[in-house]
């Protein structure tokens, strides 16, 4: 084999790889911008659902009790977590007391 033969080969395969690299690129590029328009669509649609949803009258929305009660359990547990920032635990009883306490009025320990 030539010299002329083996750099016309390695050229070849250069070009070759080069084009599916771009392509590869290319094609990954899509795939993120595509994820995230969806994505933006999805939440679009979410929101006109939800702006949809809230503008229905008491009567209307007692058809939708599945997410009455959803809503219902979101509020609850957000209601529970807000309550659990607000509060610490005696490290030495377990008592549950408030964020801004510094001893513990059950067993009088210092609370961190």
């Amino acid at each position: 084999m030539t010299i002329d033969k083996i750099k016309e080969q390695i050229l070849s395969a250069g070009k070759y790889v080069s084009e599916n690299a771009t392509l590869a690129t290319s094609k990954a590029n899509i795939k993120i911008t595509l994820k995230a328009k969806n994505d933006a669509l999805n939440a679009m649609y979410a929101n006109l659902g939800k702006e949809h949803f809230n503008s229905l009258t008491k009567k209307e929305k007692n058809k939708y009790k599945d997410i009455l009660a959803l809503e219902e359990e979101v509020n609850r547990l957000n209601n529970e977590l807000a309550a659990i920032n607000e509060s610490k635990v005696c490290q030495k009883c377990g008592t549950k007391v408030t964020k801004d306490i510094k001893f513990c009025s059950e067993c009088g320990s210092k609370v961190n």
